[in-house]
Formats: C-alpha cells, sequence, structure tokens
C-alpha cells in the first residue's frame, strides 16, 4: 500500500505528523531506542521523547528497561482500532443529547428598539441600509416627502446607489403624488385597508413608524417575525393594483 495513504489515514485518526513518523519507525524497527527513533525519523530527540510518552498514555508504546536505558516497541496495531471502538461507545452516549438538541424548536431572541422623531427615523434608516438588497413597504403614505423633503430627495438616492430595490404599497389617493426611484415598483390599495402606520420589512429587520406627534420609529429584529410580516406583505401585494 501506497506509505502517504496510509500515513494520511493515520493523521485522520487522531495522529499528528511527527507522531504518525514515529508510530511508523517503531513498528519498521521493532524494540529500539529513542536516539535510534531520532535518526530514523530526524525528528529531534527531546521532541521524540514527548511524542513516544504521548503515544504510551494511548497505549500505542510499550516500554522496557535494560541497563537502566529504555527500549520502545509498538503495541499491536489493532490497539488503534480499539481505540476508535472506545470512542465510538463513548459518542454514541452522547448521541441521544445531540439529536434531541437538534429537534428542539430555536427561539430566537426578539430585539425591539425605539427611535423618537426625525432624528430617530434616520438613524434607524442608516442601520436598515446595512446589508440590505430588498425593502418591502406597506402603507407608504408619503410623510417623508411631504415633511422632509430633503432626506426623502436622499432615501431615494441612496436605494439607487447601494443598488437597492424596493415594493411599495401606496394607499390609492395618494396614487402619482410620491416621488419614486427606477428601483421603486409601486401598487396601489384603498387607505381603507391600510393602518395609519407605515411598515417597513428588510432580512430580519420590520420598522414601523408611527406618524402621529410626537413620531415613534420601531424597529423589530427576528427573523421569524420578519418572515411573517413578507407573508402579509405579499397577501396585499397580490391584491394591489398597478
Amino acid at each position: 500500500m501506497n506509505t502517504e495513504i496510509v500515513k494520511k489515514t493515520l493523521e485522520e485518526l487522531n495522529f499528528d505528523k511527527k507522531e504518525t513518523e514515529i508510530y511508523l519507525a517503531l513498528l519498521k524497527i521493532g524494540e529500539t531506542t529513542a536516539t535510534k527513533i531520532s535518526r530514523e525519523t530526524k525528528i529531534e530527540r527531546t521532541l521524540v521523547y514527548y511524542i513516544i510518552e504521548k503515544l504510551t498514555n494511548r497505549g500505542l508504546v510499550n516500554f522496557k528497561l535494560k541497563n537502566n536505558v529504555k527500549y520502545y516497541s509498538s503495541s499491536n496495531p489493532e490497539k488503534i482500532l480499539e481505540e476508535i471502538k472506545e470512542k465510538e461507545i463513548s459518542f454514541r452516549k452522547i448521541l441521544p443529547y445531540l439529536e434531541q438538541i437538534k429537534n428542539q424548536t430555536y427561539e430566537e431572541e426578539i430585539k425591539v428598539d425605539i427611535y423618537k422623531e426625525f432624528a430617530g427615523l434616520k438613524t434607524v434608516t442608516n442601520e436598515i441600509f446595512k446589508d440590505n438588497k430588498k425593502f418591502f413597504i406597506l402603507g407608504e403614505q408619503g410623510q417623508v416627502q411631504i415633511n422632509y423633503p430633503e432626506y426623502s430627495e436622499q432615501y431615494l438616492r441612496r436605494l439607487k446607489e447601494n443598488k437597492i430595490k424596493e415594493k411599495v404599497i401606496v394607499r390609492e389617493d395618494l396614487r402619482g403624488k410620491i416621488k419614486k426611484s427606477k428601483n421603486s415598483q409601486f401598487k396601489y390599495i384603498s387607505k381603507n385597508l391600510l393602518s395609519p402606520t407605515t411598515t417597513l420589512i428588510c432580512n430580519n429587520k420590520i420598522l414601523i413608524t408611527i406618524w402621529e406627534k410626537p413620531t415613534f420609529n420601531i424597529l423589530i429584529t427576528s427573523k421569524k417575525i420578519a418572515d411573517s410580516y413578507k407573508a402579509y406583505f405579499n397577501h396585499f401585494w397580490k391584491i394591489a393594483k398597478k
């Protein structure tokens, strides 16, 4: 058999490269001293002693004293198989616990942050522009365009610069009154079907803006909740008109 295959296999069985060299040398030479192992493997003798001790602790190397000199020999290679079986037995003891963890429903932490007024809106908008490529907006009312026109223009520029696409559901009575970019796709729905808030969904975040004075921006971070809001958005998108 190819020696490289043997070495690679031993390394897969928790031998490092030097341990592999020394173990194979012991199999080849038989009972021998650390000095001879060092010459055979070209590994420094102090390191040979250290590695032999590790292999001895694993039960893979034995030694005898002759005239106060230690002579080392390898155990039967089947000892490696016994080691593998022992590890398998240990692993099988914890396997049910690992499977139990895997099958448990993971309850992610839900993070909620509240930002107030226009300063808060700018802060949270900067947050949602990070690493996002698509926005879903439900209940666009043109409030930013009316109250903060410069910031509205900046938002549209950032959509283009960051190559972010947005799908927007707008109140029917505001058709043609709200500016959009080439990255925006609008659909319209009766204002009677919408709440007085605006909701933006992106990745695992939901931004709910309450336009009453004082204005509040509620940022929820949760993949589970974001997915449910996307389903809610998609329902309205199907019935909204172009």
